[in-house]
């Protein structure tokens, strides 16, 4: 919905203000065109739920009918089913009640006590008159069978005890339904009874509360951390930042924080109160939309997610992926609410809405006794300079639309803005311009995380983006001075040939196949790109299926289209798009490949540190409930700058952000090369254009897959996809273009990593006698950083093995210390014509201190008398 541009009366400047800004979207033909989108969503909305909740009961019927099957694809198909209608169906039904006890059941029968045991507490705690004698005294039973396996013995024992006193009340006629129950529960029952000879499972966890060194500061710039911690504004001498109040060990909690908000890309994956991925899932009542993972999660919602329940149950708000921003506007309803009551009393009236956006800017500028978040992003203007412009026209659009929808559907105008004197369309800009700041504020100092939830009965995959963060594993000795392909048995011809046509056909078979696999785009943005494209077709859909396998244009012959598009055109594609919202929602019931999910984080704390790689001191850590912790990586002297390490934003999308403030990469002038040759992409545009592709997708393959090096099977297939990298880079790159250059260095730190340090340092002694030879400078001080870390994984890994493999000499570690030092006086020429640049200045200081304790290391060991050395080695043991 967001993708459809709307019509702008003028040319839309991210230096104005936010009000001057949505008063130029403002227009009749906008107004109309929203207005009439929402209305097309609640008709189409009310007629798929109704549609549905006829067709419920007889989709549990087959459902039933299934459970009886042992067929593991049929059964999947059921549980798909029944997901559905716990989640879509009308709650007050006995359909749905009797679908949360057909799923309890799947699961016993499929030996999943626990997940079980969840559905039948959950089914316990509804509407009894929707239950029926035998449902009940089933559920009862299986909840007694359930809590034993789970080693519950105590809670089995008395639920044993109420269901006997529940059979006997029964009458004769509904005990031959569930006879085979009854028949089950008395097998269980001499276990039961004897379950005090056992050991009771006890779910509780002790686990202390997390409080940060010296405890909280709260202040309105710098809330939820430590008292040692101070934020200084910027001075002639320092810039703003966080500072050091006293002295921090390493190793303490110097900041504890609860996200602000939350939203996830996918429905239906994750508790959106826990944030957690869960294999059962509840949705509201009213909207079927938002999930939870128990009854005290939903509870817990209930207070805030009664003002947002329509705009979900029509499904304007995923649509516009605006939950967290729809959150926001709410809480800043009740921020700025008592200050125009206040106002109003003392005998203000405010009858122009530019007074109105400027009470509310003049109001949230204001130091409150309390902190308050809302008010530090209603207060703070985003720098919108930092957004792309195709960003920053969405989340224009976002707020227009969204600001219609708040006014036409909900309460929230009335409740919070009724003592403002205007009329509806400057209510409607003021509204916009309140969730157009706040939008900015999301979309800059939101942290992303990607997740990887596989199909039922798969193990989970992890994503890294670098090697480096592999855990140290033992390797085998004789790796060290093997060639990794021959190690693996690996034929160049063949297998890289193979590996280049499959993943060529697979670009060509289907474009938009490794896009959906490894896109950052959310399931809802590449649902609309599909209509798009079928409309600018002008196909027809007919099934659900063609909606699901329709083919993708490329974006900008769509932006444009869409851009020239009159009203009744962009009218009907609004219609369609409402028409089968529904139906995208289908497809998450029924899925058979495995699903990414993103989670957008709003942290207020953590944007307030500076981010970047100068001097990084402070690491963060995400725990699974959702917390940030920020721990302190050495010791922080009194005055010191508190850093974040890049981890915390390295899922930041640079599709969205153009040039943040802490962007790691510094490129330097081409003065600074002193007129030698620098790495260039020197590959021709013809190639860059048509192949551009095959090398992201290759290069996104490899960083999807788990790097584990207790699996030889994906060694081998990691070995062959760097291998087809590399030889399709050769083909097309010079030997000293940067592209080529990144391929090495990947392929190296895979070499080092796994063991093969021979062959990782043959790869980079010719890479460094290349630079020499061509007399070859980088312009990022980045690409300095990666050409050294390769370098250290392979010193680290020969230190940690050379005492264990004294048969193998000490030639190659010693030229791989000849190169270190070749890429230091290249870096130090740098530092010394960029004298201020704190970054190359950091990264030239680590890597000499490094190289000096490898050298004295390495040379202690060679000189070492061997009688010496076998006594040390021995003493060690």
């Amino acid at each position: 919905m967001h993708r459809i541009p709307l019509h702008m009366v003028s040319e839309l400047c991210p230096e104005d203000s936010e009000y001057v800004t949505m008063s130029k979207v403002m227009s009749p033909r906008n107004l109309i065109e929203c207005e009439l989108f929402l209305k097309v969503l609640r008709k189409e909305s009310e007629a798929v739920f109704g549609g549905f909740s006829i067709s419920a009961q007889n989709s549990l019927d087959i459902s039933k009918e299934c459970l009886k099957m042992r067929n593991p694809k049929v059964l999947m198909k059921t549980l798909h089913s029944l997901d559905e209608i716990i989640c879509r169906a009308p709650t007050a039904t006995t359909t749905f009640v009797d679908a949360i006890l057909a799923r309890s059941l799947l699961y016993m029968k499929s030996n999943q006590h626990a997940i079980a045991c969840t559905d039948l507490l959950f089914y316990e705690a509804l509407d009894p008159t929707l239950k029926s004698p035998a449902g009940t005294i089933v559920s009862q039973i299986l909840l007694c069978i359930s809590l034993y396996m789970n080693r519950e013995y105590q809670a089995s024992k008395d639920k044993l005890a109420s269901i006997k006193d529940l059979i006997g009340k029964t009458p004769l006629s509904d005990k031959s339904e569930i006879g085979q129950f009854i028949t089950l529960i008395e097998q269980y029952e001499e276990r039961i009874t004897q379950a005090r000879k056992n050991v009771e499972f006890n779910k509780k966890v002790q686990s202390k509360s997390l409080i940060p060194y010296e405890g909280y500061k709260l202040s309105r710039k710098i809330p939820y951390t430590s008292q040692a911690c101070e934020y200084l504004e910027k001075t002639t001498k320092k810039p703003a930042g966080v500072y050091a109040s006293r002295e921090i060990p390493k190793g303490e909690l110097v900041l504890v924080e609860n996200p602000v908000c939350f939203q996830f890309s996918a429905p239906f994956l994750n508790c959106d109160v826990c944030g957690l991925h869960q294999e059962l899932l509840y949705s509201c009542e009213n909207c079927r939309y938002r999930t939870y993972c128990s009854k005290l999660c939903m509870e817990s919602d209930a207070d805030i997610h009664i003002f947002e329940c329509y705009g979900y149950r029509i499904g304007v708000i995923p649509m516009l992926e605006a939950s967290m921003l729809f959150r926001l506007f709410v809480e800043a309803g009740d921020y700025i609410l008592p200050a125009l009551v206040d106002y109003a009393m003392e005998g203000g009236i405010i009858s122009k809405p530019r007074e109105a956006w400027n009470f509310i800017l003049d109001h949230a500028k204001e130091e409150d006794k309390k902190y308050k978040i809302i008010g530090e992003l209603l207060a703070t203007a985003p720098d919108y300079s930092l957004i792309t412009k195709e960003k920053y026209f969405e989340i224009v659009t976002i707020a227009f639309r969204l600001s219609v929808f708040i006014f036409n559907d909900t309460e929230l105008a009335d409740k919070y803005f009724y003592l403002l004197a205007v009329v509806k369309t400057d209510l409607i800009i003021v509204i916009a311009a309140m969730l157009l700041r706040l939008a900015g504020h999301v979309l800059l100092k939101s942290q992303r995380d990607e997740f990887y939830y596989p199909k039922l009965g798969e193990v989970m995959n992890e994503t890294h983006e670098e090697f480096t963060e592999c855990d140290a594993l033992p390797v085998p000795i004789d790796r060290i001075i093997a060639n990794a392909f021959s190690y693996y048995g690996v034929d160049g011809r063949s297998d890289f040939v193979d590996c280049y046509n499959k993943v060529h056909d697979n670009l060509v078979e289907d474009e938009n196949e490794m896009h959906e696999k490894f896109s950052k785009d959310s399931p809802i943005f590449k649902f609309v790109d599909r209509l798009h494209s079928i409309f600018i077709k002008k196909c027809e859909i007919e099934t659900v299926e063609q909606l699901m396998e329709a083919k993708t244009l490329p974006a900008h012959q769509v932006d444009e289209i869409l851009e020239m598009s009159n009203t009744s055109k962009r009218c009907q594609l609004l219609t369609i798009i409402a028409k089968y919202f529904h139906e995208f929602v289908h497809q998450y019931f029924n899925k058979f490949e495995n699903t990414f999910q993103s989670k957008a984080t709003l942290c207020i704390t953590l944007n307030t540190f500076k981010q970047n790689c100068a001097t990084e001191n402070v690491k963060i850590i995400s725990l699974p409930n959702g917390k940030f912790v920020g721990v302190t990586e050495r010791n922080v002297a009194i005055g010191e700058e508190l850093v974040l390490c890049p981890e915390f934003i390295k899922h930041r999308d640079q599709n969205i952000i153009l040039n943040l403030a802490h962007c790691k990469d510094l490129n330097f002038s081409s003065k600074i090369n002193h007129g030698k040759p620098s790495f260039e992409k020197t590959a021709s545009p013809e190639f860059l254009r048509h192949n551009n592709a095959f090398i992201s997708a290759i290069n996104n393959k490899i960083l999807a897959w788990k790097h584990s090096r207790q699996d030889p099977k994906l060694q081998l297939n990691l070995s062959i996809l760097y291998g087809t990298y590399n030889s399709f880079l050769a083909l097309h790159c010079e030997e000293n273009d940067e592209i080529r250059l990144m391929g090495v260095l990947k392929f190296s730190m895979f070499l080092a990593i796994n063991g093969f340090l021979q062959h990782a340092s043959d790869n980079m002694l010719h890479l460094v006698e290349l630079i020499e030879l061509e007399d070859i400078y980088f312009k990022e001080v980045q690409t300095y950083r990666k050409v050294l870390r390769v370098i250290q994984s392979i010193m680290e890994q020969y230190i940690n093995i050379m005492t264990e493999v004294t048969h193998i000499g000490p030639d190659y570690p010693k030229t791989v210390l000849v190169s270190c030092s070749l890429i230091l006086k290249r870096l130090q020429l740098h530092v010394e014509a960029l004298i201020d640049n704190a970054e190359a200045s950091a990264l030239y200081m680590e890597y000499s201190s490094l190289h000096y304790k490898w050298k004295t290391l390495f040379n202690s060991f060679i000189l070492m008398p061997p009688g010496l050395r076998h006594f040390l080695v021995d003493s060690n043991k």
